[in-house]
């Protein structure tokens, strides 16, 4: 039986919700509060600012003489950047309500998937990676990473930003086919090939009419 798989990045996320802050998922009537539920990785971001980019923070105020151009704390300007955003998630998923797959197998491939993350994506550094099989729609992963890119001329060295990040590791836009939407059909396929080696036959339904969603309304076209 064949079965579709799914990858959606976007760059709303909320730990509270994955990690299952009762405080924040009593509220969420989607969720079974007796559902089964992972945590793979979790870092919080904060944590994960000042471990990725204190070294050029500190290495980047010694240049500067003047006391206005040194920054306190980086995480704070990313937070208050116009463009720029903290963290960026990518949903995966297996099968759908309508043609299931089996919970284990598929926890397993993606499982393989986030284990393999690194060895696909040198410059996005994960930070989280969360199971939910508690939800109304079928079982799949949240995976939080930051975009850590290299070699700039003006400001830090080593920076957050996606669009470098994505084109150090070879991906560069082409008119309307940016250079996430390349990364992302990357990242599909090594979903969908992970699924193979696993005997899962994989089908893409219109393909050429998928449009971008928005994370919310994607978490609601997985319950389908």
């Amino acid at each position: 039986m064949p079965y579709t798989i799914s990858t959606q990045n976007g760059s709303r996320l909320s730990r509270e919700h994955n990690i299952r802050n009762p405080n924040v998922v009593r509220w969420e009537n989607h969720i079974d509060p007796s559902g089964h539920y992972e945590i793979w990785k979790d870092e919080k971001i904060r944590d994960a600012y000042h471990r990725i980019f204190d070294k050029a923070v500190e290495e980047y105020n010694q240049k500067q003489k003047r006391k206005c151009r040194r920054i306190e704390d980086y995480y704070t300007n990313i937070k208050n950047h116009k463009t720029k955003h903290l963290a960026y998630e990518l949903i995966i998923a297996i099968g759908s309500k309508k043609e299931p797959v089996n919970p284990e197998i598929g926890k397993e491939i993606m499982r393989k998937y986030v284990d393999t993350w690194d060895c696909r994506n040198a410059k996005l550094e994960i930070i989280g990676a969360y199971y939910h099989a508690d939800e109304q729609g079928v079982p799949h992963v949240h995976i939080d990473y930051i975009p850590v890119a290299e070699d700039y001329e003006k400001g830090m060295n080593i920076q957050n930003g996606i669009a470098r990040a994505l084109e150090q590791m070879g991906f560069v836009g082409n008119g309307k086919e940016t250079s996430q939407i390349r990364w992302q059909k990357t990242e599909n396929e090594a979903l969908e090939s992970i699924c193979k080696d696993r005997g899962l036959e994989i089908y893409h339904p219109n393909v050429e009419g998928r449009v971008h969603l928005d994370t919310e309304t994607y978490k609601a076209k997985m319950v389908l």
